[in-house]
């Protein structure tokens, strides 16, 4: 049988259970935001609340010269179906703790929340040390961290070094350090010409022929092949729409889509432009595009002291091993503290439930984040 999280017997679960009891699917914050606000502000931080077009933002400080933030996200995706657990009760099974955005990423934000009381109990110096949070990133990401990073950066408040709470592990917690993301971007191109009687028509007339014939030149193009420590740029059809099917009528219209991971060798204006040299001249055709994600890269050669190297000696005294650093997977929010010059890096829990039904994470790595978070604190 299931064990429901008892807060007050267990103190290393207390925030991820006031956490995950609230459903903040997107863009509903539930009150994640004012509890945490509340836990920090007896902690001796000061707060500010950020909305912006109806999501809740959160900055959060110690007073100071500020030296380092961490960066979340408070939303969580739908529960949807199949659940064995009440999606948000947090619940044990089996060493396991349940709960939607365990993982993704409410166990990050309680973990680092616990390791601040923790440091702080310890005397450590946590002057400077921020939290800045949303309940925009599973959405549009349009008012959340891109709102709180372009505040700071304007009151010339920025830190220096931006930690994000995501879940980056593959099995234990640290084993994998995202440095950098490839950018994202959605695209539409609508060809439009005349429907035809199939009897009477040529190859080359029917829309839908030059439509998939466009379709396997778009896969053909030659993109950029990254580097070393950076996946290359990779476009994927997504879908073809023609209308209402006639089987002996060919369609006035068809749209493609299509989905570019890209590098930062690469932008959306160039990717763009090549594009729509490629369409076809003696058809109307309309591209628009959605969903933009610019890629970022944190480069540590030069920086001292070395954000990089601080974050590693933490991930190995919590792992005995130091960790793979990585720039696969999706977009995150730390491309907006990039873009102001902050050095990012995204440290969390395993994400190998992240989205599912019955998301879920190990207690033990659980309890091993907040050992890590604990052990980066005491090292400022």
């Amino acid at each position: 049988m299931p064990l429901l999280v008892a807060a007050k017997s267990q103190s290393e679960l207390a925030h991820l259970q006031a956490l995950i009891d609230r459903p903040s699917i997107t863009p509903n914050d539930a009150g994640c935001q004012p509890y945490i606000a509340a836990q920090l502000s007896r902690l001796g931080f000061e707060i500010l609340h950020l909305p912006s077009q109806g999501v809740a933002n959160l900055i959060a400080w110690r007073p100071g010269t500020p030296r380092l933030a961490f960066c979340g996200h408070t939303d969580v995706v739908p529960a949807g179906l199949h659940w064995q657990v009440d999606p948000f009760t947090l619940t044990e099974v089996g060493g396991e703790l349940f709960g939607r955005g365990i993982a993704d990423m409410k166990g990050g934000i309680a973990a680092f929340l616990t390791a601040i009381e923790r440091a702080l109990d310890q005397g450590a110096n946590l002057d400077g040390l921020m939290m800045l949070l949303t309940a925009d990133e599973e959405g549009e990401a349009e008012h959340g961290s891109r709102v709180i990073a372009e505040f700071l950066a304007r009151q010339g408040k920025l830190p220096p070094w931006v930690l994000v709470g995501e879940p980056t592990a593959r099995r234990m917690s640290g084993d994998t350090l995202r440095v950098g993301r490839r950018g994202a971007i959605s695209g539409e191109l609508t060809l439009s010409g005349k429907a035809g009687h199939v009897a009477y028509l040529q190859s080359r007339e029917n829309l839908l022929h030059r439509a998939m014939m466009l379709g396997a030149e778009l896969c053909a193009l030659p993109w950029d092949q990254g580097a070393p420590d950076f996946p290359g740029t990779a476009f994927h059809l997504t879908g073809l729409e023609h209308g209402q099917w006639l089987d002996n009528v060919t369609p006035g219209k068809v749209t493609l889509r299509f989905n570019l991971r890209y590098s930062h060798h690469t932008n959306a204006e160039l990717i763009d432009q090549r594009i729509r040299a490629l369409m076809p001249a003696d058809l109307v055709g309309e591209l628009s595009w959605s969903r933009p994600c610019e890629p970022y890269f944190s480069s540590f050669d030069e920086q001292q002291p070395n954000f990089l190297t601080v974050v590693e000696k933490a991930v190995f005294a919590g792992l005995g091993q130091f960790p793979v650093l990585s720039t696969a997977g999706g977009s995150s929010d730390g491309r907006f503290f990039r873009a102001h010059g902050a050095q990012v890096i995204e440290l969390g829990l395993p994400n190998a439930t992240i989205h599912q039904a019955n998301e879920r994470v190990s207690k033990a790595e659980y309890l091993r984040l907040i050992d890590i978070y604990e052990t980066l604190l005491l090292s400022l």
